[in-house]
């Protein structure tokens, strides 16, 4: 039966958007690709950005809606707006919404009668209304009622959402890293790493920045920053407010090869976020022996202390002290060992599979909304 079911995948970002290409539109794309190769019939429908195209990519049909300007903020609002005309045209046995920034839900169950399963892509509407001073968080809740189905990465999105939609069915599924990510050969330190989307709101990098300058000179390796994004200019000005112009190094987007050249030689990385759904390059550094300091938030509960140095939420001080803490314990075999054993734990294939059983349960004619947790009914089929 499901060689012939059509999936949508409503996700605003893209792997090839060189406005932004985020953690998400690589989720999509890894597991859209493996349940391709599964008999599912895949579209993926996104923003457009400047020379993007509609496109068939490893089993993945990827549609572009939107104006395509080279302003993420301007094409995001025009995605949202597009999304209920465009949903109630397509034919599909099942719509997975990626949630989108600033307003998480797009409300999906009202624009069509084919079942939505939620991903928290995008789950913070509360935190774009303090920067923004809208009330995108009572857009967000406003809409979680609607949603019967749910596939959050971590518990504490899985009971945020029950707090208003007691009665959803979830399957807790994290991210993935893929075998040729636990192929990086360890070298000699040369920096510290930070790879990621170039935004100081979400990323923390004037956080990063602040406590990277208290104790730089302790360090005595660079930090590089590696990714694109709406604040490199602010970045670059705040590197050279802190005078950091000689310790701290942009590259740009890093991918493939590179990716892997830069983690060879990373003694830390660095994940200042003060929000994150997940975060794949945790999992991509740790699959090469690389440690992470950050910040404790929930996006990063499931990074434990045994392969982390988490300082208390958005505290500089404290974050400068666990950069000079790991920076000693960072070169331990054990330590390396370690970070690749819980990397070990997690992959696209085994994501892919349990998006598969999922949607399997969705789809089945005697699918209801069930007061038991899915990810509970998942476990007692095993």
């Amino acid at each position: 039966m499901y060689r012939t079911t059509k999936l949508v995948f409503l996700d605003f970002d893209d792997r090839k958007n060189h406005l932004l290409g985020a953690g998400q539109a690589k989720a999509t794309y890894e597991v859209g690709r493996r349940l391709a190769a599964k008999g599912y019939d895949i579209t993926v429908v996104s923003s457009r950005f400047p020379g993007s195209y509609d496109r068939r990519e490893a089993g993945i049909n990827y549609r572009h809606i939107g104006l395509g300007t080279r302003y993420i903020r301007l094409n995001n609002a025009a995605y949202i707006l597009c999304v209920p005309f465009v949903i109630s045209r397509l034919r599909a046995d099942l719509v997975i919404e990626c949630f989108t920034a600033p307003i998480s839900t797009l409300f999906t169950p009202l624009w069509t009668g084919t079942p939505v399963v939620a991903v928290p892509s995008s789950f913070e509407a509360r935190r774009f209304s303090r920067l923004y001073h809208l009330p995108f968080f009572l857009i967000e809740r406003l809409g979680m009622p609607l949603y019967r189905y749910f596939l959050p990465y971590t518990p504490y999105q899985d009971q945020k959402m029950r707090q208003v939609n007691p009665q959803v069915t979830s399957s807790i599924v994290g991210q993935g890293v893929n075998p040729g990510d636990f192929r990086v050969t360890s070298r000699t330190p040369r920096h510290l790493l930070f790879l990621g989307r170039l935004d100081l709101d979400q990323k923390g990098l004037d956080l990063l920045l602040t406590a990277f300058a208290r104790v730089a000179s302790r360090l005595k390796l660079p930090l590089v920053i590696a990714g694109h994004g709406p604040d490199r200019d602010r970045v670059l000005a705040l590197i050279a407010k802190l005078r950091l112009e000689k310790s701290v190094r942009l590259t740009g987007p890093a991918y493939g090869l590179q990716k892997k050249r830069l983690l060879s030689r990373s003694l830390l990385a660095v994940i200042p976020s003060r929000h994150e759904g997940f975060c794949i390059f945790a999992l991509e550094a740790l699959a090469a022996g690389v440690p992470v300091v950050g910040f404790d938030i929930p996006g990063l509960s499931w990074l434990s202390p045994e392969v982390s140095f988490k300082s208390p939420a958005y505290d500089v001080e404290l974050f400068a002290d666990q950069l000079i803490n790991a920076a000693k314990k960072a070169a331990n075999p054990r330590l390396k060992t370690r970070c690749r054993k819980l990397a070990r734990n997690f992959s696209w294939d085994e994501v892919a599979n349990k998006y598969h059983s999922f949607f399997q349960t969705v789809l089945a004619p005697q699918a209801v909304p069930s007061p038991i947790p899915g990810y509970l009914l998942h476990s007692a089929k095993k």
